[in-house]
């Protein structure tokens, strides 16, 4: 059997038919392998900005995000999509880019996106204005033509220091 095999490829090599179809075996690989890979990445691609269509689909109708948290929600989706799996060429650039574009392109479609919702967070303090509470020693000073106001203060200023002076005296 060893011999066979042996007679068959010293035919082979002394014919020029075993460089030939080594050399053709090369050139095919040559040729295909590019559009393998472009094959593969456009499939890749493909399967990116499905995610990344669904990704914005989904959080367009959260209401409790702000804008800047639904693109860092769907940005960070994107990314551990890519990442899960393997897809070194999407950089965080690229992926932000093809958010935005989708996410334009949802927008002119007329598509429902959830308008934000304007709750104060908790840690907002609404401020609202003191109350005068008029003092109850010196009634005979009080006008009480006008009613109490928080926006006005009619004060000459010396006689404020004089009632002052007066009562740290007592």
């Amino acid at each position: 059997m060893f011999a066979i095999l042996t007679k068959i490829f010293n035919y082979l090599q002394s014919t020029g038919v075993l460089a030939t179809g080594i050399a053709f075996i090369l050139a095919v690989w040559k040729a295909v392998l590019p559009l393998a890979q472009a094959h593969a990445k456009t499939a890749q691609e493909k399967s990116l900005l499905t995610a990344i269509e669904g990704l914005v689909a989904r959080y367009a109708q959260v209401a409790s995000l702000s804008k800047q948290d639904r693109f860092d929600a769907v940005l960070n989706g994107a990314l551990t999509f890519a990442s899960d799996r393997g897809y070194t060429w999407a950089k965080s650039d690229l992926v932000k880019g093809l958010i935005e574009n989708i996410y334009q392109e949802y927008k002119n479609a007329g598509k429902d996106i959830v308008p934000v919702l304007n709750t104060p967070s908790s840690d907002v303090v609404k401020d609202e204005p003191e109350l005068v509470i008029p003092s109850t020693t010196d009634n005979s000073t009080a006008d009480t033509s006008k009613p109490n106001s928080t926006d006005t203060v009619e004060s000459d200023g010396a006689s404020d220091i004089a009632k002052l002076e007066g009562e740290v005296e007592k």
